[in-house]
């Protein structure tokens, strides 16, 4: 099984665009040959993919790289210079790297995991996208798709190390 896990706070504007993908994606039934699954809550529960079974995960989430607002790319967890120490952090980019670890040193069969960031626009109370991101929704979702099938869509690259600060954060502190 294939799985494409948003991630986010739909309170906190773009930071809900992972689980705005998701949601989109279940409302028009394109998850053909996929599961789309909705992870608000705490990282945790990723670990409860981490099965024989699992093909692959492809994450979707709001991801501050110093890019263009709106900008997508293409990582996996193990190409993060993270610019914060993770134990002690309680935003869901910390949570995702802590379960991902957590799996490996309890023994899971973590699958290859991928993740589509978004460069965010404003992560602020409220339930509404930035019209930016809300514009490139239907982008997102094909890339998110097309990412999880093993065809990265045209113009999407895969990075390196990346160094990131979560949403929200500045990396300064």
């Amino acid at each position: 099984m294939r799985y494409l896990i948003g991630v986010g706070t739909y309170a906190m504007g773009d930071d809900g665009i992972g689980l705005r993908v998701v949601e989109e994606i279940a409302r028009t039934g394109r998850a053909t040959d996929f599961e789309a699954i909705d992870l608000s809550g705490s990282g945790l529960g990723l670990l409860s993919y981490f099965t024989p079974e699992t093909e692959m995960i492809l994450l979707v989430d709001a991801v501050r790289a110093g890019r263009e607002p709106g900008e997508s790319f293409l990582f996996g967890p193990d190409d993060v210079a993270t610019r914060r120490i993770l134990s002690g952090i309680s935003t869901h980019e910390g949570d995702l790297l802590q379960a991902i670890e957590l799996g490996r040193s309890l023994g899971y069969p973590v699958p290859p995991i991928r993740i589509l960031g978004i460069e965010p626009g404003r992560v602020e109370p409220g339930m509404e996208l930035s019209p930016l991101l809300a514009a490139n929704l239907p982008r997102y979702i094909e890339t998110a798709i097309e990412a999880l099938r093993g065809r990265p869509a045209a113009g999407l690259r895969a990075e390196g190390k990346l160094g990131l600060d979560p949403p929200g954060g500045s990396g300064d502190d």
